[in-house]
């Protein structure tokens, strides 16, 4: 299995504060959301190889991969999407591996469940994806202000609709998704955005496989501040 970290976008949402600085490099409690998120994957040792998206302030995190592998030993394949940021269905489209299982997560999204349970969320996905679902999501309350794809879901948690900045649905995404390799099948080269363009085509093939506390900092400054307050508290 393969893990794509998306952490290329601009932070439009957070500016002045991304203006000259890259959100998945914006700590929570000292320590960099891409750290969280790459300590939890490596940490897992489920995971053959760890893929890391750049264009926002590219040499930026280029540099600060660097320095972890130099903590940690830990290496991760860069995709460059300096001259052209792809948006998170280009960049699967155009650089995922079709021959593997993946699991996708956005950088922006903070959960210490999912930090302290990946592997065990993992596993789940693959003793139970035999029914042919093909993806496993995971689910936060909704924050009722349509900053993320709210979904309709049945008694056992499979996706009846998904509504990308809507909250017209019962849970929303986490931005955390683990797919079979068949999810490129429903993919087309004009896709530009996984939850706006790719989700909604794979009504009753999704299952939420985990409803859990997260935060998306990508929200703006504002809620942002307030939440890396409240975990220093």
């Amino acid at each position: 299995m393969i893990a794509y970290l998306l952490s290329a976008g601009n932070g439009m949402r957070l500016r002045p504060v991304t203006d000259n600085f890259q959100k998945c490099l914006l700590p929570v409690n000292g320590k960099p959301m891409l750290e969280y998120w790459l300590d939890a994957v490596f940490g897992s040792w489920l995971f053959q190889k760890v893929c890391v998206n750049v264009h926002h302030c590219a040499g930026d995190v280029e540099r600060w991969l660097a320095g972890y592998f130099e903590r940690t030993g830990h290496s991760v394949k860069i995709i460059d999407e300096r001259a052209n940021l792809l948006g998170t269905a280009g960049t699967l489209f155009e650089h995922g591996d079709r021959d593997q299982d993946f699991m996708l997560a956005y950088t922006d999204t903070y959960s210490d469940h999912v930090f302290k349970n990946l592997s065990t969320i993992a596993l789940h996905w693959a003793s139970n994806n035999n029914d042919g679902m093909v993806g496993g999501l995971i689910s936060f309350p909704s924050p009722k202000d349509k900053s993320a794809g709210a979904m309709v879901i049945d008694s056992v948690g499979v996706v009846k609709a998904f509504n990308e900045k809507s909250d017209n649905g019962d849970v929303v995404w986490a931005g955390v998704m683990f797919a079979r390799k068949i999810f490129y099948d429903y993919m087309t080269p004009f896709d530009k955005d996984i939850a706006r363009d790719v989700m909604p085509r794979l009504a009753n093939k999704l299952r939420v496989i985990s409803h859990v506390e997260a935060y998306d900092i990508g929200r703006g400054v504002e809620c942002y501040q307030q939440f890396a307050r409240a975990k220093t508290a």
